[in-house]
């Protein structure tokens, strides 16, 4: 064979990597994360057809709620996609409360029946713990993020109580242990915000900015109304408490109808709260019976406050939540059309939005409330 034959015959049997059969490179997406896809449909036309449509689910926090509307079925609202993503897993009892969350894990409370539930978003089991011991708890929080070793519902509705449950050594739940707060101790003011752990202590905003405190060292002897900080200096609507990453415990204030939106932050030296100007680049999902603070990468969203109110409905899609080496990520069930993510682009916002400092705020007329939810993070 001449130099020229042998030349033709190794072009002819060349091929590159935009040329690999589909059904090798989804073996190959099988392997790789959720956030690698991304990439992998930035090679080349054939490698992007190739990826199936998902939605990553860490980008922003989601607000999980469970609208009663004919339906129970758990669905995530995505500020950054402004979709809903359906999943079937829906609420034993239509008329339960959605309290926290931890990952993929979701905690409801259902009324009369003092049922607490622990359901696992992606298997699909559900937990009962212990029944409580009556009612009137209104609060159900987590001390130590993912692990969930130790739960604790909490009553505001005239005196202040807590109890606690822990994981056993045999991975189930132990019986509520109840304690009231000395002396009755009334609520602050009501109504009284979200629970918060900061510095290892719980924390019970009142309405007029008093603080009250739990520590777990310290059970039986209940919630300890503080003296100091004794009020905001203003007055306000909705108050809700949350820690930021900076370990700041920090409560954002919402006026009527939405304006205006004061974010506040704990002197622990002084013991009083003082105004903060900024949010130095980090965004706050707030508004419901969890806040959380963030740093986020979408430019447009970031130094914002965001609330549940959406301008128009999003677009609700029916999908599996699926989990691959620590990520989720939503997955329609029939086709659709894929999601490139592109660095750097910007959205239209569809959810109620405010950045301090602003002088004029869009009020809340012409949105529409998302009941029954709280914000939830699945970014770690």
């Amino acid at each position: 064979m001449d130099a020229r034959s042998m030349s033709s015959s190794s072009s002819s049997e060349w091929r590159d990597w935009s040329s690999l059969p589909e059904d090798l490179l989804l073996l190959i997406l099988e392997r790789l994360r959720w956030s690698s896809h991304p990439s992998v449909t930035a090679v080349c036309s054939p490698w992007r057809s190739a990826v199936p449509p998902s939605y990553p689910a860490w980008i922003t926090p989601l607000l999980l709620n469970a609208a009663d509307v004919g339906t129970t079925n758990i669905r995530y609202y995505s500020p950054y996609f402004h979709k809903n993503f359906e999943i079937d897993r829906t609420l034993t009892d239509p008329g339960a409360k959605i309290c926290c969350s931890a990952a993929e894990h979701l905690t409801t409370l259902c009324t009369p029946d003092d049922v607490v539930l622990d359901a696992d978003m992606v298997s699909g089991s559900i937990r009962e713990l212990p029944r409580l011991p009556d009612s009137k708890f209104n609060f159900i929080v987590y001390d130590d993020g993912a692990l969930r070793t130790t739960m604790y519902a909490i009553d505001t509705v005239g005196s202040l109580r807590i109890c606690r449950t822990g994981l056993n050594d045999d991975s189930e739940w132990d019986d509520w242990d109840l304690v009231d707060s000395p002396d009755e101790q009334m609520v602050p003011t009501l109504p009284i915000s979200n629970p918060v752990f900061h510095g290892g202590m719980l924390y019970l905003l009142g309405k007029d900015g008093r603080l009250a405190l739990y520590d777990p060292c310290n059970h039986e002897r209940g919630f300890e109304i503080l003296d100091k900080p004794k009020s905001f200096g203003f007055e306000t609507d909705d108050s809700y408490l949350v820690e930021s990453e900076q370990g700041e415990l920090m409560a954002i204030l919402v006026g009527r109808r939405g304006t205006p939106v004061r974010i506040v932050e704990l002197n622990e030296e002084a013991m009083k709260w003082e105004e903060v100007e900024s949010l130095q680049g980090r965004t706050l999902f707030t508004g419901t019976l969890t806040t959380m603070m963030r740093s986020v990468k979408i430019k447009w969203m970031q130094n914002k406050v965001f609330l549940p109110k959406l301008y128009d409905w999003p677009e609700t899609i029916q999908v599996n939540l699926v989990l691959r080496d620590g990520e989720l990520a939503f997955v329609p069930k029939s086709g659709g059309e894929n999601t490139i993510l592109k660095d750097g682009e910007d959205y239209m916002e569809k959810m109620w939005c405010y950045e301090p400092g602003q002088r004029l705020a869009k009020k809340f007329w012409g949105t529409k409330s998302v009941d029954y939810g709280i914000w939830v993070n699945f970014s770690t």
